[in-house]
């Protein structure tokens, strides 16, 4: 059932959005471009990155307590801009919190399912839930779909690693085998994948279609209020703010100014 937002309407819209680390300002930066006259709030997660190592209760445990947190910071509207916990958690978060709660992973879906050969990698929690391969089925019965776990692109990512000959050795390593299918599309199931994107796609070729969350941006155009002026967006972490402001500016171009230190559910 669709929640009502619970802002009036002369009221700025304040978007949430949270990620384990770096990764989900692709999600952001998405969204800002297209919603700039709301207000943002970014939190990573960055005491946890990476997630996908972790158990399902574990995430479900950290999803809950940022949307606490978020929510106290007024959020009107929260994306979950990881793909891991999109897959595990969404349900759980979605259910008790009082403003829509969106997941990055529908709107990959809905991109890739237009394919007949769909390749999918993602972190291995991500991966083991099967929700990519349940979801492709479910719009496209005649769909081959294989799914394969690249644990370390996500740290290659935040250690700002992306771009070197290391980061497209390893992403030769692991998208080998899933290049033998000749994938018509290629899902990256993580938000931190899509900056390795130039690496990907030079060793997939340009046969492959490289499908990410960033369309996420255009299906919450019917919920997005437009208003005049331009928003503010404010950053918070869990750890370490010098490094996530460091990262951002340098791989994402996003300047987070002083990143908040928010250490109050370790």
């Amino acid at each position: 059932m669709k929640k009502e937002r619970r802002s009036d309407k002369n009221k700025r819209l304040k978007i949430a959005v949270f990620d384990s680390g770096i990764g989900g300002l692709t999600v952001y930066n998405a969204l800002k471009k297209r919603y700039p006259f709301c207000d943002f709030i970014y939190y990573a997660d960055t005491a946890h990155v990476p997630y996908g190592g972790k158990s399902g209760k574990t995430i479900i445990a950290y999803a809950e307590k940022i949307v606490s947190f978020l929510l106290r910071k007024k959020a009107d509207l929260i994306v979950c801009a990881c793909n891991t916990a999109s897959a595990v958690a969404i349900d759980s978060i979605s259910r008790h919190c009082p403003v829509p709660v969106y997941g990055v992973i529908d709107a990959a879906v809905s991109e890739a399912a237009a394919f007949s050969r769909v390749a999918v990698i993602g972190t291995k929690l991500t991966v083991k839930s099967g929700v990519y391969e349940k979801k492709l089925l479910k719009r496209n019965k005649n769909i081959r779909v294989r799914s394969l776990p690249a644990p370390l692109f996500v740290p290659l990512v935040e250690e700002g690693w992306a771009g070197t000959e290391i980061a497209a050795k390893v992403v030769e390593i692991y998208l080998a085998p899933l290049k033998r299918m000749r994938p018509e599309a290629l899902i990256l199931g993580c938000t931190h994948y899509p900056i390795l994107r130039k690496a990907i796609a030079a060793f997939m070729g340009p046969a492959t279609r490289l499908v990410d969350s960033s369309s996420l941006a255009g299906a919450l155009s019917g919920v997005v209020r437009i208003c005049a002026g331009r928003g503010k967006s404010d950053f918070y972490v869990s750890d370490d703010p010098a490094h996530f402001v460091k990262t951002a500016r340098e791989i994402m171009k996003v300047s987070a100014g002083r990143a908040h230190l928010c250490t109050e559910f370790l």
